[in-house]
């Protein structure tokens, strides 16, 4: 009884500890929220089946927390907590993971070919497994050797990864990211501060940026620079 007792005292103290946190950290997003000018929703789980691959549609009890929502230098965005959780059972006894996420989004002007790029033992396999395609190489070794590039068209896929792309990646491409329709994804694991999300919205304004005008043009049939 007193070992029961015990369990039950402990459980409960880091239930309460992690009540205390969740409600820091909504305090922290909201109070952002406000001085970004963004709207700021506590949950909004709907979310979690609006995209496809990593690190959506894995797993269950899917859940998107802390959404911020509003523009980030003239595009569109959204960036949530995700989390999702696995099961395995051993001996008869069932083990539950939750696995959390940071995730941004950004609308693109047009809707593109899908495109993965993630940092070398990111995901990296299995991703290119699912995703039914395999990793792109470039000239550059010292690129090839630090990402995974994944793309259902490789034509598109050697447009877009150009000598000033790998540059501007080898230099801050330090989370995922894939183009999937007109979105512009981003994402890593583990939930992000405030701060992160700024920076992660940065280097997807920087990867939108240097995509180059004839790709828009030939796969969207847009120009970006014609408003």
């Amino acid at each position: 009884m007193v070992v029961i007792a015990v369990g039950l005292l402990i459980g409960g103290g880091v239930a309460y500890l992690n009540y205390l946190n969740a409600k820091k950290r909504r305090e922290a997003f909201a109070a952002f929220a406000a001085r970004q000018g963004f709207s700021y929703q506590p949950e909004n789980h709907a979310l979690a089946g609006q995209w496809a691959g990593t690190p959506f549609q894995a797993g269950d009890h899917r859940r998107v927390r802390n959404v911020l929502t509003g523009a980030h230098q003239g595009r569109q965005v959204v960036a949530f907590d995700y989390s999702y959780q696995t099961h395995t059972t051993h001996k008869g006894r069932r083990t539950t993971t939750t696995h959390k996420f940071g995730v941004v989004v950004m609308q693109l002007p047009a809707a593109l070919p899908r495109l993965e790029v993630t940092q070398e033992g990111l995901f990296g396999g299995a991703v290119a497994n699912a995703l039914g395609f395999g990793d792109l190489h470039f000239e550059s070794e010292q690129f090839n050797r630090s990402f995974h590039v994944l793309a259902e068209d490789e034509r598109f896929g050697h447009a877009v990864i150009h000598p000033q792309m790998m540059e501007m990646l080898l230099a801050r491409g330090e989370i995922g990211w894939r183009t999937e329709g007109n979105s512009l994804i981003g994402w890593d694991a583990g939930p992000h501060s405030p701060g992160e999300v700024m920076n992660r919205l940065a280097l997807l304004d920087l990867v939108t940026d240097n995509i180059p005008p004839y790709v828009w043009r030939d796969y969207a049939g847009i120009d970006p620079r014609v408003n």
